[in-house]
């Protein structure tokens, strides 16, 4: 390392500034604690406290904490894990954190004697020992519950809640592959009267009342989505027989939802795909969407994806 200046400076930072180069300047910064730890065992890795306090980022004032303990206190209940799925986040957190050979940048939320508190990781080899790395770790928690509300808004329909378009186009590139994928095209009937006849907020109510029905079949990867207007769609990570019946009490379950006698009852048309290939799934389930259409409405057809 080159540091022909380093006495230089620190000399004349105490001459003329009465600054002490390294409790001013290098150690100076008050709002990140920094540490070291030897990764020579990643498995039981610990950060010793240099300057500053653990404090900061709602943990006790301890002089050391194993990386195990604060990876334990991972809140798993933020927006990037709902949208990119628990076990998928953990890899990526968990993956991140380890890489000790490398920089590494990565914010988390972790459960803290603050409540909900972001850590921002900012950590690098040393590059004279191996075995040793240099962490900085900040609070970033005004800044990240911004950062969590704007992400939500990216990646959800603001009526319903549930997913959009954007979200769903991401789910299916990340999970096209995976088995008994059935893609479920959602179009409510004559949706137009409802809306043309008792306005929109009336429409709205029936959209959310509606996409809480679909809420209810959600699990770690079957997901819906509303795709704009009164068109939904499902990832549906299920059996043939168990996707068919869930088709059907959807298309039950849609005629009791009533706001006043008066209004027209509410149903829906389904067309399901039975994913072999996984090639533009969305398409062929919306063309079968139309069959159902054409042949009645509310009701569901299924088909197998041919070529």
């Amino acid at each position: 390392m080159h540091n022909k200046y380093l006495d230089q400076a620190k000399k004349k930072l105490q001459d003329h500034y009465n600054i002490d180069l390294v409790k001013d300047i290098l150690l100076g910064k008050r709002d990140r604690v920094l540490l070291f730890a030897d990764v020579s065992n990643p498995q039981d890795v610990w950060l010793e406290v240099i300057s500053n306090t653990l404090l900061l980022i709602g943990f006790p004032d301890y002089q050391s904490i194993s990386l195990n303990i604060m990876l334990e206190k991972i809140d798993y209940q933020n927006k990037y894990a709902e949208v990119a799925g628990m076990v998928e986040y953990k890899d990526y957190v968990y993956g991140e954190l380890f890489r000790f050979n490398q920089d590494i940048d990565v914010t988390i939320p972790l459960k803290t004697n603050l409540g909900k508190t972001w850590v921002r990781f900012n950590s690098y080899p040393v590059n004279e020992h191996p075995n040793l790395i240099t962490l900085y770790l900040s609070n970033v928690t005004e800044l990240m519950v911004h950062e969590e509300e704007l992400y939500e808004k990216t990646h959800k329909d603001p009526l319903t809640g549930l997913f959009n378009k954007y979200t769903f186009d991401f789910h299916y590139g990340e999970r096209y592959l995976k088995d008994h994928l059935h893609v479920m095209y959602l179009d409510l009937d004559n949706f137009k009267v409802i809306n043309d006849t008792y306005g929109h907020p009336i429409g709205n109510w029936y959209l959310v009342e509606f996409a809480r029905l679909l809420k209810s079949f959600e699990t770690t990867y079957t997901k819906f989505y509303r795709i704009g207007g009164d068109e939904f769609i499902g990832l549906i990570f299920e059996n043939s027989d168990t996707v068919k019946e869930m088709a059907q009490t959807i298309i039950d379950k849609t005629h009791s939802i009533v706001l006043k006698e008066q209004i027209q009852t509410l149903s829906v048309s389904i067309g399901i795909i039975q994913s072999i290939f996984g090639e533009d799934l969305a398409r062929k389930a919306d063309d079968v969407l139309y069959k159902a259409k054409k042949s009645g409405k509310n009701k569901y057809l299924f088909e197998i994806e041919s070529r």
